[in-house]
């Protein structure tokens, strides 16, 4: 009996020992193709990069005399934010559900060019410079399931804010010259920002590489179209100041690839 008791003591520590050590290690990576449940909660992050374009079209008002003018930029950089939503599966495939994002972006381009007014000699010239600052979005998700791989659709709403400054650099009239004449010329600076509305649409890869864990590559569309933007700028040459006020409608699409990694509440 001693004898027994000696023995089950003995072993105590390998027994407490085992458990411990499985439950220390790492749980094995899901193939894919393994069989997964979708259903859940989740919340995760990304980070990404985009670029885009944005065509502008406008005038330029310089006293009594108007200009017309088209510009077009593209522009580029990178974003990161997070995104919380939900997922339902069902008939063992089909996969629906919605999210929600916000990412800070610094997606960034310039443009320049002139005007020419009702004259035929009085020209504008300026440099913009904008910044898409931060957008989101909500989306409904539509995907086919193999196993712990999901192939998915999505589409929705977008939001975002972008900013950014106009520099003059010529103006010719009757008051103020351009840079190369006798004139001295004092170019003028403005700024503006603009709230920003519009769709989305992509697709993406998820894979459920642990029970409570996904890693995403995803690609969206984002246009925001219809965006107005005022601002005025005054300018000197010589003893002469000149103002010139300027609004634009313009059209922006962003193309945006971002990896994301979610929890998901089991």
């Amino acid at each position: 009996m001693k004898r027994s008791m000696r023995c089950v003591l003995g072993a105590l520590p390998l027994l407490i020992a085992v458990p411990l050590a499985a439950r220390a290690e790492s749980p094995p990576l899901l193939p894919p193709g393994s069989w997964y449940n979708w259903t859940a909660l989740y919340v995760g992050g990304n980070v990404g990069g985009g670029w885009g374009n944005t065509s502008s079209n406008g005038t330029d008002v310089a006293g009594s005399r108007t200009a017309t003018f088209g510009s077009s930029a593209n522009s580029s950089g990178w974003l990161g934010g997070g995104q919380v939503g939900g997922n339902f599966e069902f008939a063992q495939r089909w996969v629906v559900g919605v999210e929600a994002d916000g990412d800070a972006a610094k997606i960034s381009g310039s443009s320049s060019g002139c005007s020419t007014f009702t004259t035929g000699v009085t020209r504008a010239c300026g440099t913009d410079i904008a910044q898409l600052g931060d957008f989101g979005t909500a989306r409904a998700r539509f995907g086919y399931a193999f196993g712990n791989l999901l192939f998915y659709g999505t589409g929705g709403w977008a939001w975002g804010n972008s900013s950014g400054t106009h520099a003059t650099t010529c103006v010719s009239s009757l008051v103020a010259l351009c840079p190369g004449t006798s004139t001295a010329f004092g170019g003028g600076g403005a700024s503006f920002s603009d709230s920003l509305t519009g769709w989305t649409a992509g697709a993406g890869l998820e894979w459920g590489f642990l029970r409570n864990w996904t890693v995403r590559v995803e690609y969206l569309h984002v246009e925001f179209d219809n965006v107005s933007t005022g601002f005025s700028t005054t300018v000197t040459a010589g003893r002469s100041t000149t103002s010139v006020a300027t609004s634009a409608t313009s059209n922006s699409g962003f193309d945006i690839v971002r990896i994301g990694l979610n929890f998901l509440f089991r």
